[in-house]
């Protein structure tokens, strides 16, 4: 069973398909092992392991993800190192992204700046 949301599956697939193969992006989401959750008060990161996942540092940040869920707007970047994948979810508006916004139905778009 994934740890992680449905949304953020399509977030790793989304932001790592240009780093990882469609094999180890179906590994990852799928037998990733969960590092740490952090609330920062403005989002989260959210940290997964795999043995598939490369050592040296990668940044995926393109295309420019946004996700909106009870009217909140929120941004992602992914980070990967040392075997471990980090969702990165902050805050893209006004308000920030609250606790609970990753057990609502959060709908990701592509965002063209």
């Amino acid at each position: 069973m994934s740890v992680l949301r449905e949304y953020e599956k399509k977030v790793v697939h989304l932001l790592a398909s240009r780093v990882l193969s469609s094999q180890q992006l179906d590994a990852v989401i799928q037998e990733g092992k969960l590092v740490e959750y952090e609330y920062t008060g403005c989002g989260y990161f959210l940290t997964i392991k795999h043995p598939s996942l490369p050592a040296e540092r990668v940044v995926c940040h393109t295309p420019t993800l946004t996700g909106s869920a009870g009217g909140i707007n929120s941004g992602f970047v992914i980070f990967i190192e040392d075997g471990e994948l980090t969702i990165e979810c902050h805050s893209w508006g006004d308000v920030d992204v609250p606790e609970w916004f990753r057990d609502r139905d959060v709908q990701i778009a592509v965002t063209l700046l």
